[in-house]
């Protein structure tokens, strides 16, 4: 019994590119069923590999600023829009786009490519900014997109340009996040520190955090149990950042920060993005 938990431990971190990236091949929903106006966009990674993604217009005709959008592990951009389509009705552009291997973008799945598609979908976000009224630029990381824009960040050509960086319940270390997952079963609890072993971070955000000097706030849900409120308190404490905010959501779980008491923080965030400098 022992040998086969333990086998089935090491096969776990040996596809933690599965367990870190699932895609879903097709879409689930089109934003024209709800009568949303959007460009359907496609763009390359650095190395030839092509993207696909959507752009929402403001609904106004003096758009605020562009967010871009990191979505999560799973599934693709036609379910993970909806936690932020919201603000194209409070001025703001929304740009969201799949990693390499999700739904409409082509290649497989890794660390290594990721990191590639997040400086191209920086490029793209930045491009459609500029034609669509040049204002704020704010990336904005979920989950596991918190990591791979986190990462990417420090490296972007235009990295003046960020206005303001958001990690809503995110990590940034693989190794941790894959630790935390083993030990918190009593019965892999042994093998758990092999997470360091087999689990590369070699694209862990944790890695720049000393060149994370842009205003980043960050969202905990602390009854999140998928990615436990201390990684994001690390992501604070870390970062060099002398302009950070952390969000401690009472009642929070996983990315549903804009979804409780009313709705309040929706205005909370707006009135941040407002403060920060272009």
């Amino acid at each position: 019994m022992r040998a086969c938990i333990f086998f089935l431990a090491i096969l776990f971190l040996q596809s933690c590119s599965h367990v870190f990236y699932q895609p879903s091949p097709q879409h689930f929903v089109d934003p024209a069923q709800f009568k949303l106006k959007y460009e359907d966009v496609y763009f390359k990674a650095s190395d030839g590999t092509k993207l696909h993604g959507w752009f929402f217009p403001a609904r106004t005709d003096k758009p605020k600023g562009t967010i871009v959008q990191f979505h999560g592990n799973a599934q693709n951009i036609s379910t993970h829009f909806f936690s932020l389509i919201w603000v194209i009705e409070k001025g703001y552009n929304l740009f969201t786009f799949d990693y390499r291997g999700y739904a409409k973008s082509e290649g497989k799945s890794s660390q290594a490519g990721i990191y590639k598609d997040a400086l191209a979908a920086f490029d793209k976000a930045r491009e459609f900014n500029q034609k669509h009224g040049n204002g704020k630029f704010v990336i904005y990381g979920q989950s596991t997109g918190g990591a791979i824009s986190l990462r990417a960040i420090p490296d972007y050509q235009h990295y003046d340009d960020i206005s303001l960086i958001v990690m809503d319940s995110a990590f940034s270390s693989y190794q941790d996040i894959a630790f935390d997952k083993l030990k918190s079963r009593w019965f892999l609890l042994p093998i758990s520190p092999l997470a360091y072993v087999l689990v590369s971070d070699a694209y862990a955000a944790d890695k720049v955090f000393d060149k994370i000097t842009k205003p980043t706030l960050v969202i905990v849900g602390m009854k999140d149990q998928v990615v436990p409120p201390k990684f994001g308190k690390q992501i604070y404490k870390g970062i060099a950042s002398k302009e950070k905010w952390l969000w401690k959501m009472p009642n929070g779980t996983h990315i549903d920060a804009y979804h409780h008491d009313g709705n309040i923080y929706r205005q909370k965030f707006l009135d941040l993005v407002d403060s920060v400098p272009r």
